[in-house]
């Protein structure tokens, strides 16, 4: 097949494969990429600080209402809880005991 029966694709082709290396390409598609997850990451930074400063006005602001439901509410937990954290406890060291042998 000689130069002139090549279609204008083939041509084309042949003259983008062969004005570009394949390591410049590779850099450059890296670099791309890096922007791109770099903008991603700053956009979803900025989207969770937001929403977190947000919920923290909120919750500054109805820290008196919720003080004085919370307060009455986790005296009566107090004990259960107590009694909860030793009793898992005692279930994980046993289960370790248990393995153990």
């Amino acid at each position: 097949m000689s130069p002139d029966d090549k279609t204008a694709d083939e041509k084309i082709a042949a003259f983008l494969g062969a004005a570009r290396p394949e390591r410049a390409e590779t850099a450059f598609n890296a670099a791309v990429l890096e922007r791109v997850a770099r903008r991603e990451l700053f956009r979803s930074l900025g989207a969770v600080g937001g929403v977190a400063a947000l919920g923290g006005l909120v919750l500054w602001a109805s820290a008196p209402a919720l003080a004085a439901i919370a307060v009455p509410v986790t005296q009566s937990l107090t004990l259960g809880g107590a009694v909860l954290v030793v009793t898992f406890s005692l279930l994980a060291l046993g289960e370790r005991t248990i393995r153990g042998r």
